[in-house]
């Protein structure tokens, strides 16, 4: 199963200072079957892939998906060369085409923060507790604590925030740094697949979130699997967070 969502632009806060948030996890809205996105990446069209391939260069997160009337392929790619968003358009004489949008990477920018995330188990609430506040705190108890004097978090979609909120804390954090302080949001894109019981996965196969601005991105991608005897909120994560630097934008 597989899910995707188009972009999402949130407005600059200017001359406020912001302290990261940590999201919460939420069910998730899994698609039936979807195409995924090895699949789409095949049926994408050779000579798209080399342009996409050219601008963003080794490529070291990527999705495609099935995005118009006609199953034609959204691709999302970022690497060392910075975003490319190959997006399915008409030209005006109704002739099918693609318009790639680039977040240009400034040369030797890119960072990138390996992260593997092993919380324990929460401990079980009390016979005939029920998931009271105990258990509430007991799940949360592995995030830092929040912050009294804290500013609203930075502005993301209810879908979004659903998807954003599986991440570790501290993933979570490095995605949203260069957007604390003013700096606006015109990407937000995110992939995930997996599997899943009334919406909480067991496991994210796949799992990509973008946050592309005029000065930084920053991506996450990875794999997360809950354990048996765990939760959504103490999932482990196998990840890597990049960032680089905008040096120039093509397209939007």
């Amino acid at each position: 199963m597989a899910k995707y969502a188009p972009g999402h632009r949130a407005p600059a806060v200017p001359d406020r200072k912001r302290a990261s948030h940590t999201f919460r996890a939420q069910a998730l809205d899994f698609g039936a079957n979807g195409k995924l996105r090895d699949e789409c990446w095949k049926d994408l069209d050779r000579a798209v892939k080399a342009r996409i391939e050219a601008r963003t260069g080794p490529i070291q997160a990527w999705w495609a998906i099935p995005q118009s009337d006609d199953e034609r392929i959204k691709a999302v790619a970022f690497g060392p060369g910075g975003l490319c968003l190959a997006e399915p358009t008409i030209r005006t004489d109704h002739s099918p085409a693609y318009r790639l949008n680039s977040y240009v990477a400034r040369e030797g920018s890119l960072r990138r923060t390996p992260i593997e995330h092993r919380p324990p188990p929460a401990p079980r609430p009390a016979r005939g507790r029920g998931r009271g506040r105990g258990a509430d705190q007991a799940l949360t108890s592995y995030l830092p604590p929040p912050q009294a004097a804290a500013a609203p978090p930075i502005a993301l979609g209810q879908d979004a925030a659903r998807a954003f909120g599986y991440l570790p804390a501290h993933a979570q954090h490095l995605l949203q740094e260069p957007f604390l302080h003013g700096q606006e949001m015109l990407r937000t894109e995110w992939h995930y697949e997996g599997r899943a019981t009334d919406g909480w996965p067991s496991e994210l196969s796949n799992y990509t979130f973008v946050l592309a601005g005029p000065a930084q991105v920053t991506v996450a991608a990875g794999t997360m699997i809950v354990p048996a005897g765990h939760t959504a909120e103490t999932a482990h994560w196998s990840l890597v967070c990049y960032r680089a630097d905008v040096a120039r934008r093509i397209g939007r």
